[in-house]
């Protein structure tokens, strides 16, 4: 995962000889287990570059599709026994309705604070610190360096 503006700074400052992992989350690699969101949206309200975002739309299949020993699969068990029909597609979520949304999510605008991780309530963001010859290697391939 490329290094931030922020933390491409931070490493310049660095001695040659020391290159070291970023403290704190900044550079962490996002890894999202989608079977265990149950679409609450808080890692959309947390991130700070947009990177999560609630979509518009609420995908019933995700729920039928989930193992039945998560989350998301006890809710489309809950969904199966109250639901006249199974959906065949993707429903609308009026404005309203703030929770059970499809999260989008772009890695290109994600920064991997780790903001998403620390917030979701079920464990279906984590965010991987990156080692420190991941970082220094995407540095020097930054400054048009060799790459060992």
């Amino acid at each position: 995962m490329p290094l931030t503006a922020r933390g491409e700074a931070i490493f310049d400052r660095l001695p040659a000889a020391a290159p070291r992992a970023s403290t704190g989350s900044i550079g962490c690699e996002i890894v999202r287990h989608e079977e265990l969101c149950i679409g609450c949206a808080r890692c959309a309200s947390a991130c700070p570059t947009g990177a999560t975002r609630a979509g518009g739309l609420f995908d019933p299949m995700q729920l039928f599709a989930a193992p039945p020993d998560s989350r998301r699969g006890a809710l489309g068990s809950a969904l199966r026994k109250i639901a006249r029909h199974q959906p065949s597609q993707p429903i609308e979520v009026p404005a309203r309705v703030s929770s059970f949304r499809s999260i989008v999510y772009d890695a290109e605008k994600c920064i991997g604070c780790g903001a998403c991780a620390r917030i979701c309530p079920t464990g279906a963001v984590e965010a991987l610190p990156v080692s420190a010859e991941e970082i220094a290697a995407d540095a020097r391939a930054r400054r048009g360096e060799a790459v060992a």
